[in-house]
């Protein structure tokens, strides 16, 4: 599914893994398409730095006005409409689901996810955002239903470059967070511990799933 309309190559890095069971697929897709719209809104709620495109969403919601979730609705619609022109193969039913349920799912988390009291509940809140950020994305990608913008964005450039997705995802991570900047987001050390660690946990998590495949 992963090949590109160019006929370009891909390392094997960036081949999501897709299970057999259509029902096993869709349930991947969901489950990881809910674990990234919770992982924002904690990220967001933790107050110690936005993953590196909420904080390009919180950017431009500083300056539409948009909630945090439209505004990440936004990006992802920006992105798409480049993952249009790059490569459409990434594209399929999952792909929408991405551009709806990962904004609303991070504005209904927020109307229920506390903000942290302590140091202690800061630092869970903090890696369990994180780690539910990568492993949100490698669960979405390997249910094979079509990427959502970002995922297929960072598949493209880890074919085209032939890279591993974590360094494709990183080099993303950095162009979102200098732009987020630019609108006039905070960024804080969870910025930088999610630029660091999204992309390799999301590439460990897709190896994992193959593991268990092949069980």
């Amino acid at each position: 599914m992963n090949a590109s309309g160019s006929g370009s190559s891909q390392t094997p890095n960036s081949r999501p893994t897709i299970p057999p069971s259509p029902a096993a697929r869709v349930a991947m897709v969901l489950i990881g398409l809910f674990a990234l719209g919770a992982s924002i809104a904690f990220y967001v709620q933790a107050n110690v730095g936005a993953d590196p495109f909420t904080v390009l969403a919180l950017g431009i919601s500083n300056r539409t006005g948009a909630t945090v979730g439209v505004a990440t609705q936004l990006v992802g619609a920006g992105l798409l409409i480049l993952l249009l022109v790059a490569d459409r193969s990434h594209i399929g039913i999952g792909t929408l689901l991405n551009a709806v349920l990962v904004g609303g799912s991070a504005d209904i988390v927020l109307r229920f996810a506390p903000r942290p009291v302590s140091l202690v509940s800061t630092v869970v809140m903090t890696a369990a955002a994180i780690l539910m950020m990568g492993v949100g994305v490698g669960l979405y990608v390997s249910g094979g239903l079509g990427e959502g913008a970002l995922e297929g964005a960072m598949l493209v450039l880890s074919d085209r470059l032939g890279i591993p997705v974590r360094l494709s995802r990183m080099c993303m991570d950095v162009a979102a967070v200098l732009a987020g900047l630019a609108l006039g987001a905070p960024i804080g050390v969870g910025t930088l511990l999610g630029a660091a660690l999204t992309g390799p946990i999301a590439e460990a998590t897709m190896r994992m799933v193959k593991i268990v495949r092949s069980r």
